[in-house]
């Protein structure tokens, strides 16, 4: 392991801590980040409910209202000072936690929570450099993520601008960080092994959710071989550093159309995602100057008469 870059805390600043664990945690978009953070907080019992219902960010479903971090209540790594960011960098008490999951099937849940169901959030370069396929009439999802995969390969700085889209290897730092546990994600029973560690520390009981699941469609039903081969050379870097298996897709097409219900309720859903986004924006208008300053007045005003009301989420209103 090489001597960490005098930077790295800044690199890093993404990772979140639970303090009272010691346990650092370097999340990767997509490789169940939303599970693990849940699973911490709880562990940690930082988890505030309530503020799911309260915040004003546009999720389209409570469970992803885990990545804000009035929810799961851990300490964000910026948040810290240096000698506390280095000493959960290298100190032989805490526990750094990484997780991994195989390029091909990581590259395309992506796609199909950014591109396809139009996550809010996605760069509008994205969409728009990643159309959909129709074929007489029905999109094509397979044909679609194929082109998507093209697109990449011909401009990787406008899709990797996405943090779903960047190596693992760019997130992680294996060559920076000294992990105590490297997850593998997709192999059976390693979540599990995971809720143990944790509760091993917290004395608690717990067992992984699986969120976000996606659509249940499997890389089998995506991928042909020359797709495969574009997303495994743009991902070259995570096989060489973490030993992920060579693909073996050999079908030279692939496809999987939409019925009309399908294609209905795909459109149905886009509209309603991008409504939310407009909504939460206009949420996210109020809090300008007059209404900022009328909440930092209230928010004053529970700290001065409740000193311990730090977590109260009529805080989070501004």
């Amino acid at each position: 392991m090489a001597n960490p870059l005098p930077q790295l805390p800044h690199l890093i600043g993404y990772a979140l801590v639970a303090p009272k664990l010691k346990v650092m945690y370097v999340p990767t978009t997509k490789v169940a980040c939303s599970s693990i953070k849940l699973l911490l907080s709880l562990s940690e019992g930082s988890y505030n409910d309530e503020a799911t219902r309260i915040i004003i960010t546009p999720n389209i479903s409570q469970e992803q209202t885990i990545h804000n971090y009035r929810v799961h209540g851990l300490r964000r790594f910026f948040d810290l000072s240096e000698k506390e960011q280095w000493h959960a960098i290298t100190s032989p008490d805490w526990i750094r936690i990484a997780t991994l999951r195989d390029p091909l099937a990581r590259a395309y849940s992506s796609w199909e929570n950014r591109v396809f169901l139009r996550s809010p959030g996605t760069p509008a370069v994205i969409i728009e450099r990643s159309p959909d396929v129709v074929v007489a009439g029905r999109i094509d999802l397979a044909a679609s993520f194929q082109n998507f995969a093209r697109q990449f390969a011909q401009d990787n700085p406008a899709f990797m601008a996405d943090d779903h889209f960047r190596p693992q290897f760019n997130t992680l730092y294996r060559d920076q960080i000294d992990y105590t546990h490297v997850i593998r994600v997709d192999k059976h029973g390693e979540m599990d092994r995971l809720a143990q560690i944790l509760n091993t520390r917290s004395g608690k009981n717990l067992r992984p959710e699986r969120l976000n699941s996606g659509l249940g469609i499997t890389p089998q039903q995506v991928y042909d071989r020359e797709t495969a081969d574009i997303i495994a050379d743009i991902y070259s870097e995570d096989f060489r550093w973490f030993d992920f298996e060579p693909h073996q897709f050999t079908q030279l097409t692939v496809s999987l159309p939409l019925d009309p219900l399908q294609t209905a309720l795909l459109r149905n859903l886009r509209e309603t995602t991008e409504r939310l986004t407009y909504i939460s924006r206009s949420a996210f208008g109020r809090v300008g100057f007059r209404y900022g300053l009328s909440q930092l007045r209230k928010s004053l005003w529970i700290r001065i008469t409740n000193p311990k009301a730090k977590g109260d989420t009529r805080l989070l209103q501004w």
